[in-house]
């Protein structure tokens, strides 16, 4: 007699055991991409403020728009305007060398866009709305506004601006409407006009070098000629896509972070405001620039390393083998290290997304 079993079937959708978690959320989450990191850009503060010790006290009985104060004013004392101007600089920039690998210009181009090289300050100054309706001096050639500073005739005659370029939204780009303003405003003046297309999203990063070409173009074939040139960056409001591209010249030129960047434009411009897409893209940017410098500066040290090993001669084959051995030691730690490296980064995290479930 044979006798049959039958087994139950198991359905796909059904677990064979049921499961129970065993830990429970802290805290509310969602299943999408997590959001970028904040980049926080702090007002910069006074050198007096930033290092209370230096701070300068000033005698108020000795100024001189007090009454009780036996001061006079010395027309011919240029020691104490020159003291006053100094004491209000907040930031000071140079040019980087690295601007020569990151835009292809020569040592001598970079000298001479840059006005051989001379350092750019920002002072503290006193801002007021209205201001913002007009365009500032970010660099001695590079301004920045809103589109109705490329229509005031009478400003671009006084600045000598010799170039107005128009960061328009890409959306918009065929109506010509920023670009063919300018240009019958500019018309008679023989100012150059030149529009840029932004776009959201990450073609924004590859318009940020387009647009430092174009500046340092104008101004390098100005030089040539003997003349000074002097670029007005525009967008409507002056304050979002034209200020993400004098930014963007900033880090590209000046070796600046995205930080101190936007903290140097907005002693110029207070009303600059820039939303975190644009942060995110000179974030990106910054990278880029970053790695761009560092391949540019090996290529250039390594004719100068391979010249140098190439007259030791006999003395090659104990080099390599020395790198070898030194290679072979990191080696030998480098697991420890990562570990360690890795431990730190949770070191200051004391938020537990998820704790075990108490039975």
């Amino acid at each position: 007699m044979t006798t049959h079993y039958t087994i139950p079937p198991i359905m796909d959708n059904q677990p064979q055991f049921p499961i129970k978690s065993t830990a429970l959320p802290t805290a509310p989450y969602s299943s999408r991409a997590p959001s970028p990191p904040y980049i926080h850009v702090p007002p910069p503060l006074h050198p007096s403020l930033a290092n209370p010790n230096n701070m300068i006290l000033t005698n108020t009985n000795n100024l001189p728009n007090n009454p009780n104060s036996n001061h006079h004013p010395n027309p011919n004392n240029t020691t104490t305007t020159a003291a006053n101007e100094t004491r209000d600089i907040l930031m000071t920039i140079h040019p980087t060398p690295t601007a020569v690998h990151t835009t292809g210009l020569s040592p001598a181009d970079l000298a001479a866009v840059t006005g051989g090289g001379a350092p750019q300050t920002a002072r503290a100054s006193v801002w007021v709305y209205e201001a913002r309706r007009a365009a500032q001096p970010v660099l001695a050639f590079l301004y920045l506004g809103p589109a109705s500073a490329a229509k005031d005739r009478a400003f671009l005659a006084r600045e000598g601006i010799t170039m107005v370029l128009c960061a328009r939204d890409a959306r918009f780009a065929g109506g010509a409407m920023l670009v063919g303003g300018a240009r019958r405003a500019v018309e008679g003046m023989g100012i150059v006009v030149e529009g840029i297309d932004i776009a959201d999203g990450r073609e924004l990063v590859g318009v940020f070098s387009v647009a430092a070409r174009m500046v340092n173009e104008h101004v390098l074939g100005l030089a040539r000629q003997g003349r000074k040139g002097k670029v007005l960056v525009v967008c409507e409001t002056g304050n979002g896509r034209s200020a993400a591209v004098v930014a963007a010249y900033l880090m590209t030129m000046y070796g600046l972070g995205i930080v101190q960047a936007v903290q140097f434009m907005q002693l110029q411009r207070f009303c600059v405001a820039l939303g975190d897409d644009f942060k995110f893209q000179l974030a990106t940017y910054e990278d880029i620039l970053r790695a761009k410098g560092d391949v540019g500066v090996m290529s250039y040290q390594q004719p100068q390393a391979q010249q140098q090993s190439g007259g030791m001669g006999h003395a090659g084959g104990n080099v390599k083998r020395r790198i070898e051995q030194t290679e072979e030691a990191e080696g030998e730690g480098s697991d420890n290290m990562v570990l360690e490296m890795d431990n730190e980064r949770y070191a200051s995290r004391n938020f537990a997304p998820f704790v075990d479930r108490g039975y």
